[in-house]
C-alpha cells in the first residue's frame, strides 16, 4: 500500500489549479509528515479531519508513529555506494515556547515515531529564533532549503513549530552525455515556444501508452535506491491540465505496473526551479478545517490545557534535474499560534511540452510537481 498516494495526488490537485502555468514541486512525504506530529496531539474534530485528510484511517496514534518510523528508517538507511550514491536525509524536530512543557505521551510517540527531539525557545526573540530554525534546515537540506521561517512570522503567541525537513540526490541509472544536450524547442502552457536545454540519450527504461490518461509514461531509475523518476507526458502540447484532472482517480503505482522495460529515446529539458506555498487554503478546501479554527482541540500536545490552533503550514520546496540526475529538497513548518529485454519498436519520448513527475517509490511519494517552464 503506497502510504501517501491518496494524499499525495488531492494535495496536488489543489496546489496545481493555482499554478497552472508556472511550475510546481512539493513533498508530500514532507508536508504529511509535519501534519501527522500535529495529529498526534490532536483530540476530537480535529483529530479526525487531520486522520481523514491525510488518510490515516484505520490506524490509532501508536500505529502512526510505527507508518512513519519506517520512512524515517528509509532515509537513514546507508547505500553500498561510494561517494556518489544516493542522499536521503529526513529530519523532524520540534520548537516550543519556553513557558509550555509537552505532554509526556506526546513527547514519546514523536520521539519513537518521528525521531522528533524537541527545543525550547522564546519566540519573542522573532529574529534570533528564526535564524536558529532556519539554520537547522538549511544543515538538513545541504543548504538547499533557505528562509523557511520569516522572524516577523514569530511572536509571543507563537506555542510550538514542528518542522519536517527532506533531501534527496541521486544519480541516474542511464545519465545523459553533456555533449548529447542541445538548445530545443518546448512548448509552454499558453502555446510560446521557448529554445530550452534539452537532454538526449536512447536506452532501455519501463515505458507505456497510457490511453485512459491520454498520455505516455516513462520511469527513470536512480543508483542505489528503488527510488523512481516517473514522468508523465500528455499526447496533446496542451494537454497537462486534462491530465493532472484525470490522475486523482489514478494511484502512482497502477500506473507504474503498466509500463513494461523497452527501448526509447529521450529528450528532456534540463530544469531547475524552487516552489514556496502556505498550505492553508489547499488543506482547508480538502477537509482539513477544525485545525485552524477556534474550536481546534490539540490538548493531547501539552501538559496544560491551553487553547492550540494552527496558524500556518508553510512548505517550500526545490528540485534540479540535469544530465548527472535529480536533486530535489524540502521543508514543512507547521506553526502553532527487472523484465527480460528484447529488441523491439524504439519509442520516443519527447518531453517538449508541460509534463507531471514525481520522485517515489512503491511505499512513498517523496516529491511531486509539473513542468510549464523549464
Amino acid at each position: 500500500m503506497e502510504h501517501n498516494g491518496k494524499f499525495s495526488l488531492v494535495l496536488f490537485g489543489h496546489l496545481a489549479k493555482s499554478e497552472a502555468g508556472g511550475n510546481l514541486v512539493f513533498s508530500p512525504s514532507s508536508i504529511r509528515t509535519g501534519l501527522a506530529l500535529a495529529y498526534l496531539g490532536s483530540e476530537g474534530t480535529t483529530a479526525e479531519e487531520l486522520k481523514q485528510g491525510l488518510a490515516l484511517e484505520g490506524a490509532d496514534k501508536n500505529e502512526v508513529g510505527q507508518r512513519f518510523a519506517q520512512l524515517l528508517a528509509k532515509g537513514q538507511t546507508k547505500t553500498k555506494e561510494d561517494e556518489d550514491g544516493v542522499q536521503f536525509n529526513y529530519a523532524n524536530r520540534l520548537y516550543v515556547a519556553e513557558r509550555f512543557r509537552l505532554a509526556q505521551a506526546y513527547q514519546q510517540l514523536a520521539a519513537e515515531g518521528f525521531d522528533a527531539a524537541a527545543e525550547k525557545v522564546n519566540f519573542a526573540q522573532g529574529s534570533k529564533v528564526a535564524q536558529k530554525i532556519n539554520s537547522w534546515v538549511e544543515g538538513q537540506t545541504h543548504n538547499q532549503i533557505k528562509d523557511l521561517i520569516s522572524a516577523d512570522s514569530l511572536d509571543a503567541e507563537t506555542v510550538a513549530i514542528l518542522i519536517n525537513a527532506i533531501y534527496f540526490k541521486a544519480d541516474w541509472v542511464h545519465s545523459f552525455a553533456d555533449y548529447k544536450t542541445d538548445l530545443k524547442d518546448f512548448v509552454r502552457h499558453n502555446g510560446a515556444r521557448v529554445k530550452v536545454n534539452t537532454m538526449y540519450q536512447s536506452d532501455f527504461f519501463r515505458y507505456g501508452e497510457l490511453s485512459s490518461l491520454k498520455a505516455k509514461a516513462l520511469e527513470m531509475p536512480y543508483k542505489g535506491t528503488d527510488i523512481v523518476f516517473l514522468i508523465i507526458l500528455p499526447l496533446e502540447e496542451q494537454g497537462l491540465p486534462e491530465l493532472e484532472q484525470k490522475l486523482s482517480g489514478h494511484g502512482l503505482n497502477v500506473i507504474s505496473s503498466q509500463l513494461t522495460r523497452q527501448m526509447v529515446e529521450i529528450q528532456l529539458p534540463k530544469f531547475k526551479f524552487e516552489f514556496d506555498v502556505s498550505l492553508k487554503p489547499a488543506l482547508k478546501e480538502m477537509g482539513i478545517e477544525a485545525p485552524f479554527g477556534p474550536q481546534a482541540n490539540f490538548s493531547s500536545l501539552l501538559q496544560t490545557p491551553d487553547p492550540l490552533k494552527i496558524t500556518e503550514v508553510k512548505h517550500k520546496a526545490l528540485i534540479e534535474v540535469d544530465e548527472n540526475g535529480t536533486t530535489a529538497s524540502a521543508a514543512t513548518a507547521v506553526k502553532f499560534s527487472l523484465e527480460s529485454a528484447f529488441m523491439g519498436e524504439v519509442q520516443q519520448f519527447t518531453a517538449d511540452h508541460p509534463f507531471f513527475f514525481a520522485i517515489k517509490d512503491a511505499q512513498s511519494t517523496y516529491f511531486l510537481g509539473h513542468v510549464n517552464q523549464p
